[in-house]
């Protein structure tokens, strides 16, 4: 732990001990006065457990920073922290349950909250509700946080204002060092007094120009317009430029496009940093429902940019939730299958996102995925890991009976339940290949199967591209690209040995993986359950992520396009700028 200045070891040892005892209370509320300490407490917490160093009952797992928050971003801001996507309390309180892993989390600042009581019953409480979740809170007695906590009856309590907390002579040492009144104890907030407060927000002149602030000042702005923002609600760069929490809790009862795109994108902003990358998720969110509030979000140069979009409500082009895509081969090239829960399979430009028409499947069934083969075969994988082959008309199987059909058959003779699916289809002649349930990818050539198991637990995701041979080897090696539950997204050139360690790994479980060939060289992307979007590319080394405020559910390269399948609609990303 680092060092607790102001005498402050007593409530140390005391915090450190409800973390160590497993028959303490679930919840922890840090009280006191103003100036007592709370804040100060509480950040040399997180310095000491909100790293992964930190002995597993002491790991902080999230920090929300209480002032000024709203139930909504406070759910963006745990979700993210926490490997998830939520919009609402109930699906994040659902996730973690469902995990079932322990859960610390830490909440300085709370009656600093728009609505304090809101936020404990809207989504405290009910985590407190879940066996495994523990809370430490910054919250005063008699406040209006402290008063709506339920779930755990009797709360343990660390009240500052107490002098057994603070030890009298290392304060009266530590005031003295600072020039300060040791009479102040055991407050040592007015031993630092007005110097270490920051200064008022200075006014602004009138015709100011609102988009040459920064950041403090235009957060300042947004916060202190409340309800009421005004001009600053219709300039969508004002959204971006300023800190997320502000400009949430200012249109929270708004439901303008503006608004609403700006809360479909929360999940992705509410942790983001640099305002142009927030400027392009906000972006992306408003392409097909305000062509000029998305030319204003253009201006500022971010490191990706989305080509077109297709969401729910806005546009009759929407498809449904997207189950799985698939690149178009043979009579599809140059298209992408979309395919919804239902089974149904549509076809769509990758260059515009136009409609352009359906495919034919027999008995539509939910789907897991589907690939296209070099040769147009249409290979579906339903909820239930059963395979089939769509084959065009006029197409027969060879004269050894090859063909996706047979290599569908060869591979379910060794695999275990099937859980993935992918095609080369720049692979003439090539045959789908499966992932299963036990982590392992099968590709099956010249009437035999190959298998390698690449996973620890179910392959999630599976695509394939070919990458140019030299002289002296084939003209065209096939390069199969896994996402597993495990996190890990593998490489494995069915000709060779995979690659030895995974291209990239995270904490959570891969969505969506996509590969593809470039003018530049190879490609690859990977989605994982948190709706991060990572592209790499393979020939230079570099990695691009991407977020839009939704799960991404599939993936699909065409070309430079990377076509992202979501709950809520379809998209297209630019991989290269």
């Amino acid at each position: 732990m680092p060092p607790l200045g102001a005498g402050r070891r007593p409530a140390g040892l005391a915090l450190l001990g409800w973390l160590d005892d497993p028959r303490a209370p679930r919840l922890c509320r840090v009280a006191g006065p103003p100036g007592s300490g709370k804040s100060h407490l509480l950040a040399w917490l997180v310095r000491g457990c909100g790293t992964g160093t930190a002995p597993g009952g002491r790991r902080i797992h999230g920090v929300l920073p209480a002032d000024g928050a709203t139930l909504r971003t406070a759910v963006w801001s745990l979700g993210h922290q926490l490997d998830l996507v939520a919009h609402a309390p109930e699906p994040l309180v659902g996730a973690i349950a469902a995990d079932g892993r322990p859960v610390l989390l830490c909440v300085p600042g709370l009656d600093g909250a728009e609505d304090p009581a809101a936020l404990v019953t809207g989504l405290l409480d009910p985590l407190l509700r879940l066996p495994g979740v523990r809370l430490v809170v910054e919250a005063a007695t008699g406040g209006p946080a402290a008063g709506a906590f339920t779930a755990v009856p009797a709360p343990a309590v660390l009240e500052l204002g107490e002098p057994r907390w603070t030890d009298r002579a290392r304060f009266t040492e530590w005031a003295a060092a600072r020039g300060g009144d040791p009479a102040a104890y055991p407050l040592p907030g007015a031993v630092q007094g007005a110097a270490d407060r920051p200064p008022a927000p200075l006014p602004l002149p009138p015709g100011t120009d609102l988009r040459s602030l920064g950041e403090d000042a235009l957060s300042g702005l947004w916060a202190a317009a409340g309800a009421e923002p005004g001009p600053l609600a219709a300039d969508p760069l004002l959204y971006a430029l300023a800190r997320p929490v502000p400009v949430t809790a200012a249109v929270e009862r708004r439901d303008d496009v503006l608004a609403r795109a700006w809360r479909a994108a929360g999940p992705a902003v509410i942790e983001e940093p640099d305002p142009a990358v927030r400027a392009a998720v906000l972006r992306t969110r408003l392409l097909g429902t305000d062509a000029a509030a998305a030319a204003d979000l253009a201006r500022l140069p971010a490191p990706w940019a989305a080509r077109w979009a297709r969401w729910e409500g806005s546009d009759p082009d929407h498809p449904g939730p997207v189950a799985a895509l698939a690149p178009g081969a043979g009579p599809y090239l140059s298209q992408v299958l979309v395919a919804d829960p239902t089974g149904a399979v549509r076809t769509f430009d990758p260059a515009t996102g136009r409609r352009l028409g359906a495919v034919v499947v027999p008995g539509p069934r939910p789907l897991r995925g589907l690939a296209v083969t070099a040769g147009g075969s249409v290979v579906l994988l339903d909820a239930w890991g059963r395979p089939e082959a769509v084959v065009p008309s006029g197409v027969r199987p060879g004269p050894d009976g090859s063909g996706p059909a047979a290599a569908v058959a060869a591979v379910r003779a060794v695999a275990g339940d099937l859980s993935a699916v992918a095609a080369v289809g720049i692979l003439a002649g090539s045959a789908p290949a499966f992932g299963d349930a036990d982590g392992a990818v099968h590709w099956a050539e010249d009437g035999k199967v190959q298998s390698e198991r690449l996973h620890h637990g179910p392959v999630t995701a599976l695509a394939g591209t070919a990458l140019g041979g030299g002289p002296l080897s084939d003209p065209e090696i096939p390069l199969l690209v896994s996402g597993g539950f495990d996190g890990a997204v593998r490489l494995w050139g069915p000709r060779s040995a995979p690659m030895a360690e995974p291209s990239d790994r995270r904490g959570c479980p891969v969505t969506a993986v996509a590969a593809g060939v470039t003018a530049a060289g190879p490609v690859v992307a990977a989605a994982w359950s948190d709706g991060l979007v990572r592209v790499r590319d393979l020939a230079a080394g570099t990695a691009l992520d991407v977020r839009t405020g939704s799960e991404v559910w599939s993936l699909a390269l065409a070309g430079t396009l990377l076509v992202l399948g979501m709950p809520d609609g379809l998209a297209a990303v630019d991989v290269r700028r």
